[in-house]
């Protein structure tokens, strides 16, 4: 875990504190997710403390995970980005004036991840015998489907 030093803005030294850091997510924390890999997480932005007991959270995050392509499962890079502008008061190691940050990151970093992510353009090389994989815009185009009579009837009812 990494924390924040937050003493100041809580004993009222300061009300904010301008935050431009990297951190580094710990790889146990993505060992069972579809994150391969994460580069360092970018956060820019303030953490603030007004005086009703709330510690507020306002930050810019970016960074790059690497994830196995859907279509080809090589792996890709995939870039994020996304703002957290939440109330961290319940991220408060309270006896030693800590924030902890990872959690927060990680939180947000979880939902980012795509479920499905594919660089491929061209398709035609994923094929085999009495089936390839066509792109979104190959679906809705009307193919020889041996199905395509028994879902109009179905279709009918």
């Amino acid at each position: 875990m990494i924390f924040m030093d937050i003493k100041e803005l809580l004993d009222g030294s300061i009300n904010n504190r301008v935050v431009d850091e990297e951190y580094v997510i710990p790889k146990e924390d993505y060992v069972n997710t579809d994150i391969i890999d994460l580069s360092k997480v970018k956060v820019k932005g303030n953490l603030t403390y007004p005086s009703d007991d709330n510690l507020f959270l306002d930050v810019e995050c970016s960074g790059i995970m690497k994830l196995n392509d859907s279509v080809s499962l090589e792996p890709v890079t995939y870039p994020f980005s996304f703002k957290i502008s939440e109330n961290a008061s319940e991220f408060i190691e309270k006896d030693q004036f800590t924030l902890d940050i990872i959690s927060i990151l990680w939180e947000n970093i979880v939902l980012e991840i795509p479920i499905r992510y594919s660089e491929v353009t061209n398709y035609d090389e994923y094929k085999g015998d009495g089936w390839r994989v066509i792109s979104e815009d190959e679906k809705n185009v009307s193919t020889n489907n041996p199905f395509k009579d028994l879902l109009k009837e179905i279709e009918k009812e």
